[in-house]
């Protein structure tokens, strides 16, 4: 008898060539809807992961894992990486005298890491968080004319509206003879860093979202503030003189009413003396001769 067979993972469908065409209509059915639903689990449906390894300097070297969960995007980048690092010449201008290693660069995108560093380190170093100061116009005028008030930042321009504003955190590493720490951070670049520029090599983890960041600049009152604390130091300096005038006022009042004291007294003296020759004259006038 001649017989067509029919598998498909695990299932095999065996049936006389002879028999109804319905039950090998139904068999196809059947064998089509196995196949969707298998191909559905082996895609694990609508949530898929994705990763890409990467390594380099220039990415935070050692190795690094990063990651988008989610189903049909939207989701949340995430970067775990770990490894040994060595400095280099700290890449800011004017900074060239210090040293760093990069573990997240630069993100211009508007996004920012968020995360935790755990790390031991050949010398003591600084962990430096670097954030993105976008100012127009108006606004870096205005930052510029409150220098005297609120001091400066310690920025790096990286154009004519766009500078890195530098965080530098020294960690308490206390009596330890291997420099180490583990800190929460959040910030545009993330870098391990010596003032000192003393080269160092570090073992490293990090651990970090990327998060949509959103810039706001609130710089507008201190023009004002600078303003109010200006007429508050010309007052204090008006009050300052009016008190020293009357200080002065009172001097001189002082002065005459010193000035009075010593006419009287120059004056009690003159009579004192006059009576005392009014007196020896009468006593010469009655002396006989």
């Amino acid at each position: 008898m001649l017989t067509i067979n029919i598998s498909y993972t695990g299932f095999n469908l065996s049936m006389p060539i002879a028999q109804s065409k319905r039950k090998l209509i139904a068999a196809t059915a059947l064998f089509i809807a196995v196949g969707a639903m298998t191909g559905a689990i082996a895609t694990g449906g609508a949530a898929t992961i994705s990763f890409a390894q990467t390594q380099g300097q220039q990415d935070g070297g050692g190795g690094a894992t990063t990651g988008q969960q989610g189903g049909g995007g939207g989701g949340q980048e995430r970067i775990v990486r770990q490894g040994t690092i060595t400095s280099i010449q700290d890449p800011l201008p004017g900074h060239e005298e210090h040293q760093a290693a990069i573990l997240l660069p630069l993100r211009q995108d508007g996004s920012i890491y968020s995360g935790v560093l755990t790390y031991t380190a050949s010398a003591p170093v600084e962990v430096v968080i670097a954030d993105v100061q976008t100012l127009n116009a108006t606004e870096q005028s205005m930052l510029n004319a409150t220098e005297d008030g609120f001091g400066t930042l310690l920025t790096s321009p990286l154009d004519n509206q766009t500078s890195i504003a530098i965080t530098i955190i020294t960690p308490p590493y206390g009596d330890t003879p291997v420099p180490s720490a583990s800190i929460p951070f959040a910030g545009n670049a993330l870098w391990l860093h010596t003032l000192d520029g003393t080269p160092f090599v570090a073992n490293y983890a990090v651990s970090a979202q990327v998060l949509p960041a959103e810039t706001q600049n609130s710089i507008s009152n201190a023009s004002l503030a600078v303003a109010e604390e200006g007429g508050a130091a010309e007052e204090e300096a008006g009050a300052a003189e009016e008190e020293a005038g009357a200080a002065e006022e009172e001097a001189g009042a002082a002065e005459e009413e010193a000035g009075a004291a010593e006419e009287e007294a120059g004056a009690a003296e003159d009579t004192d003396a006059a009576e005392d020759g009014d007196a020896d004259d009468g006593e010469t006038a009655g002396t006989p001769a």
